[in-house]
């Protein structure tokens, strides 16, 4: 009996355009994508519309296939010459959406030459080829849509090479941004780019996009191979990726500050120690002691005749620098090349608890806390154990920030000794403007003094100011804002929003009470 095969009837690879969310997408970033994964350094797309037709044509540098990659792995149903060996594809799908489901295809690589339609093609031989030519003729007209599709992959994508669209010459140039978290089976990244949009890569080549209601461009850098993250279309996740992708940006709609937190980051604290304070005045003075805190084997700035100890960090300044008042703080950062910090993790307010209320007066305890959740050193004008190197702009604002903390626990008769401090994270709009934490060093409320900016061009990192001194209701609401986290509302939920409203309702009826703070 002779052996039979199954026959693929035209119909069949027609439906292949069903299997994408959008198959010119799907069309222009194999293309992209089989390109670079062969060694490509330019890649080419002229496209054409003909009577009732459109005529793609794509082009690379990179290796050219022989025979048997082409005709027992392209053109053959599941088979790949990649196996996720160094390569973003692998799954032996594309070739449906490349060449299957249209009207007819030509491919050119080498000397060798493909003419087909559907399942069934003729091999020749030819003039030599540097690269790989593929023409594709599409019933109907796509070009819109198909450029539209270009102008997104080139726009979300990061490759060294060039694109050549219809003559114009192009690259994908963008960059990750700022790490934020990492969810395991990717690093998620912000930059200010664009707004609202969430693009999934791998390698730096876009896979697919979405969006957030966060008002920044969100990438999400995919770990390993394709086949362990991705469907074989590539238009989505696997489960449980998919699941704890789609619970990111759910997160990331109602608490963008939580969603992008790094969760296995360890901050630096230092500590340092003073007088009890009161709310008759909040000297920087009395925060940072002259002799201060030695203890386990580690040396505070600013401490002496103490052998065998090693220094928290280097204290190195950043030279000419504006520190005065409300002007500009606009300055370059260094590099933290290692730095020890005193004590464990603090566990931040992430469920409900009960505070205590005593009936003492509330007093602003001993301790100056700088968390710095950054590889860069701060900077010894946001430094009180740098001495005189502390600007009078961080004088002035850690004496209004303890002094509104103070107020905000006495409005509400919320007694408890709490200590105040700075700290420092890196992001745009997401980062941190205040943070409320239960930890070592007990209720400490954080306020970050700076936005760490990244330079256009250069890339390098700043200092930049966040706050105007004069801005006293941002810096009350602030404060309003930590202490209902402090009230045991962790998270920025319906149940927290109604308990801000009450403060804030309760704050603004006694605003005049929080005008000494200011003094």
């Amino acid at each position: 009996m002779a052996e039979r095969h199954i026959t693929i009837g035209p119909e069949f690879f027609a439906k292949a355009r069903n299997d994408y969310d959008s198959w010119q997408w799907a069309l222009i970033r194999e293309f992209f994508q089989n390109s670079m994964d062969c060694g490509s350094d330019e890649i080419g797309v002229d496209i054409d519309e003909v009577e009732g037709s459109t005529i793609v044509r794509v082009t690379n540098d990179g290796d050219p296939m022989s025979e048997e990659i082409l005709t027992e792995k392209l053109l053959c149903l599941g088979g790949s010459g990649k196996n996720f060996e160094g390569t973003t594809g692998g799954f032996g799908r594309a070739k449906e959406i490349l060449y299957f489901c249209h009207r007819c295809y030509t491919i050119r690589s080498g000397n060798l030459q493909v003419e087909g339609s559907g399942a069934s093609y003729d091999l020749t031989t030819g003039d030599y080829v540097d690269g790989t030519v593929s023409i594709i003729t599409i019933d109907g007209y796509h070009k819109d849509e198909l450029m539209e599709a270009i102008d997104q992959f080139i726009g979300a994508g990061q490759w060294s090479g060039d694109f050549k669209i219809n003559g114009d010459y192009r690259k994908a140039d963008l960059r990750k941004g700022t790490p934020r978290r990492d969810l395991g089976f990717g690093q998620v990244y912000t930059n200010k780019s664009f707004q609202y949009r969430m693009i999934v890569r791998i390698n730096g080549i876009p896979m697919f996009i979405g969006r957030t209601g966060f008002d920044r461009c969100v990438i999400v850098e995919l770990k390993g191979s394709s086949d362990e993250v991705m469907t074989s279309n590539r238009d989505g996740l696997v489960r449980p990726f998919r699941n704890e992708l789609q619970d990111f940006v759910t997160e990331l709609s109602v608490d963008k500050r939580s969603a992008l937190k790094n969760k296995n980051a360890v901050p630096r604290y230092t500590r340092y120690h003073g007088e009890k304070l009161s709310h008759h005045g909040v000297d920087i003075s009395d925060i940072v002691n002259d002799s201060s805190l030695v203890e386990g084997g580690v040396k505070y700035p600013g401490d002496s005749g103490v052998s065998n100890v090693e220094t928290v960090y280097d204290g190195n300044t950043v030279a000419g620098v504006d520190v005065g008042g409300d002007a500009e703080i606009h300055a370059a950062g260094d590099r933290a090349e290692s730095t020890m910090y005193r004590g464990g993790m603090a566990a931040a307010f992430t469920t409900e608890s009960t505070v205590e209320v005593r009936r003492q007066v509330a007093t602003l305890g001993t301790n100056f806390i700088l968390k710095n959740e950054t590889d860069l050193v701060v900077p010894a004008y946001y430094d009180p154990g740098s001495g005189d190197g502390f600007s009078t702009y961080s004088h002035k604002l850690v004496r209004i920030w303890g002094r509104v903390m103070l107020e905000m626990h006495r409005l509400f008769d919320r007694e408890a000794e709490f200590s105040i401090g700075f700290i420092f994270d890196s992001g745009d709009t997401g980062s941190t403007e205040a943070e409320c934490e239960q930890g070592d060093f007990g209720l400490v409320y954080y306020l970050n003094p700076c936005e760490i900016v990244e330079q256009s061009g250069t890339y390098s990192k700043s200092f930049k100011k966040r706050f105007k001194l004069t801005e006293r209701d941002r810096i009350i609401a602030i404060g309003a804002h930590e202490f209902v986290h402090a009230l045991g509302y962790g998270y920025h939920d319906e149940r927290y929003a109604n308990r801000l409203t009450d403060i804030l309702a309760v704050v603004m009826k006694n605003r005049r009470r929080f005008n000494w703070c200011f003094r």
